[in-house]
Order: structure tokens, then sequence, then C-alpha cells
């Protein structure tokens, strides 16, 4: 478990010379910190934890073994498929390097569930490096109680559910970090100066595309509010208990009482069209967007304030499937399953204006199916009661009318 921190949107071309840390310096800092993080969530300390400091270049292959370990080429394939398809990436987009570049600059230091040691980063900010620890040796204490490296084994082909179960872990660590830092106002503002200085500490951060960057944020920012209402509900004493009753959709992250009711998600099945699609197609992966991941698809295209969010609040279910053809062609299928017809209309309505946006051009519109098509890319949309069917790919490359016919049997 690693903290992005997102310290300054202030860049400069020639970033600001940073100090170096020992590793007897941050041993120290671990313990003193360790402590105080202990007194204010309310999780005893089991073990000491052991301190390491590490290079950028450490860093960054360190996240290159754990994506490795984690991602299947299938699925880091798919998901850049995905990306691409939707326009939510540029095609020259390279996500495998942007993932460990990005986290390789972002990350001052993380706790490693696996030798339960924190490490930092070498060259880092004392006051920036205060409140990473505040938050990663959270972590190291969740990990002494609630077993965290459990978590990491993500349900596959769920990546919602991997959402939720983030959000929860990393609110949690960055309610905490919050407390520590307002404990003491000389921190708070040493802290806050700190993250004033120009730096370029953001700029491949800022270069991702956005559907990233909010991907990537979300389990810190709406996560913290997950945890917040969780505090609120019963102390820390509820934030502990989530990780029993632990949150199984993004759906119950931005919806607090949608938790508290325990109104799961819809499981939708996969369904294979490789033999509708003929020789040469095969399925990448198949996954869950979830309540957040839809927001996101549609916000791309559709800008007004709070329209995507509204779009996709009556989310019941989905699951999106990848598929890789002959000559380069792909198909994104979604499949989407909403709380009511009228939610599911809604949701059509959002989808279409972020197609006609994307390809500057109204639908056609074929017996029930609106189409859309620019180039090499078509978009084919049918709605049926509370389900809607989205077929998005090679223009040419498949017959979208069987498809169609084959999903809805």
């Amino acid at each position: 478990l690693v903290l992005g921190l997102f310290a300054s949107s202030a860049y400069s071309q020639t970033p600001t010379p940073t100090p170096k840390i020992d590793a007897r310096t941050a041993q120290n800092m671990v313990e003193r910190v360790l402590k105080e993080t202990s007194a204010i969530r309310g999780l005893r300390i089991k073990n000491a934890v052991p301190s390491g400091v590490q290079s950028r270049a450490g860093i960054e292959q360190m996240v290159e073994k754990q994506l490795k370990k984690s991602v299947s080429p299938s699925e880091l394939a798919a998901t850049d498929v995905f990306l691409k398809q939707l326009g939510l990436a540029p095609a020259n987009f390279n996500l495998k390097s942007y993932y460990v570049k990005m986290l390789g600059e972002q990350i001052a230091g993380y706790y490693d569930t696996q030798t339960k040691k924190f490490y930092t980063a070498q060259s880092v900010d004392p006051l920036q490096l205060e409140t990473v620890m505040a938050h990663e040796l959270t972590h190291a204490l969740q990990d002494q109680h609630f077993g965290l490296s459990r978590l990491e084994k993500w349900p596959r082909h769920d990546s919602d559910a991997r959402v939720a179960m983030s959000a929860l872990v990393e609110g949690d660590a960055t309610l905490t970090m919050s407390r520590y830092m307002t404990r003491n106002p000389l921190r708070f503002l040493g802290v806050l100066g700190s993250a004033l200085k120009p730096q370029n500490s953001t700029q491949v951060f800022g270069s991702g595309p956005r559907i990233l960057q909010e991907s990537l944020t979300f389990p810190y920012l709406k996560g913290m509010v997950f945890a917040s209402n969780l505090y609120k509900a019963g102390g820390w004493a509820q934030v502990s208990r989530a990780f029993t009753v632990m949150p199984q959709s993004s759906e119950q992250i931005l919806h607090f009482e949608k938790y508290l009711a325990r109104e799961a998600p819809l499981k939708v099945a996969p369904r294979d069209l490789s033999r509708q699609l003929g020789r040469g197609w095969t399925v990448l992966d198949h996954d869950v967007n979830g309540e957040m991941g839809l927001a996101l698809v549609v916000g791309e295209y559709v800008r007004e304030q709070g329209a995507a969010e509204r779009a996709a609040a009556g989310w019941g279910g989905d699951r999106y499937t990848v598929y890789r053809g002959p000559k380069g062609a792909v198909l994104v299928v979604q499949d989407c399953l909403w709380d009511s017809p009228a939610q599911a209309r809604e949701w059509r309505e959002a989808y279409a204006r972020r197609s006609t946006n994307r390809f500057g051009a109204p639908p056609r519109q074929r017996e029930k199916v609106q189409v859309w098509s620019a180039a090499r890319n078509g978009v084919w949309m049918e709605q049926r009661g509370r389900r809607v069917l989205i077929l998005e790919g090679t223009v040419g490359a498949f017959n979208p009318t069987p498809l169609l016919a084959a999903l809805w049997r």
C-alpha cells in the first residue's frame, strides 16, 4: 500500500532542491510518529515498525514489481484498449510507463505489508515525510489488527469492489493523517508552507488522462469522507468494524446510507461473444466499472457540474468485456443494470450526450438502437427496461445486430 501525496499544483521547470534523510533519522521519526498515530487512531502498537531508505529508482522498481504481481498482461492490455477505444486516453499513451513513473514521482514513503517495514524516499522534505508517515503507519496499525495482506487478494474481474476496499483502507489512513496534522498548529503550518513551495513533484501525474487521475485520488478523497461518516456514526470503533463488514462497491462509498443498508451490487454475468464475432477474436478481460467508473467515462465528455455523477447515481450493477480481433480491431461491450427503467433512461441519455460530444454529431436511429460513428470508431446503444447495452469498437470489423441479439437472449 502506498500513499500518492499530491502536495502541490504549482509547477516549476527547476525543482526546489530536496534534503536527503538518513536511516537513523527516519527510524527515530517512525518511532515517534507511530506512537502518536496509535494514540489518535485508538489501535495499540503490537509490533515495532522498522524503516528503510530507498532511492527514486528503487521505488520505481518496487512499483513495477507490484504491478507485475497484481495485474496480468491481458488485464493491462484490456485497460489500455478500454481507455483508448472510449476516447479516455490518447492513442500514443503508455499505461504501464505512466503508472510506474507517476508513482515513482509521487511516493514519499510506503508501508510494505510483506516485510512489515516502512520505506522512505531518500530525497524528501522532512515536513512532508512526517505527514506521509502518519498515513503509512496507520496502514501498519491496520495490518497488525486487521491483516491487510488478506485485502490485497483483490476480487478478480471486479475492480469496483477493489476500489471500495481501497477507499476504506486509504480513507481511514487519510482521516488519521489529517487528525495528526491538525493536532499541532505549527506542524500544520509547516506542512502548508512546504506544499506551497514551487516543485515539479506532480508533473507526471498531471500529464495523465483525467480518468486515471480521478481514479487514483478517489480512495483518498472519497475514502476520507466515507471514513468520516463511519467515525460520526460510532467513532473509531465503527471505522474498525468496517474492516469486518467491508464496503462492496464505489456506490457504497459515495452513498453512505447504501453501505449502512448493505445494498449489494447486482451481479452481471460475463458473456463471451467470441463465437458470434468469428475467427481471430479473443476476450482480453472483463471487469466492473461501478458507479465511480461509469461517472468518469461519461464525465470525460459531459462536463456540466454534477451531470455525470447524477446519471451514474442509479447504478445497480455492470460488467464490461474487452475483445481484440484481426488487424487491430477491438470491441468494448458494456452491460449495465440500473435501479429502475427511469434511471436506465437517464444513463442512456447521458451516454448519448457523451457520444454526441465525442463524435461531434447526433446519433442515427436503427430501430431501437442509437448509432454514432466517426473514422474507424463506432457506438451502438440500446435500452430495454432497466438494462442498457453499449457496443463500442472498430467500424466494419463486426456486425453489431447479431451481437446485440445474443446479449439480449
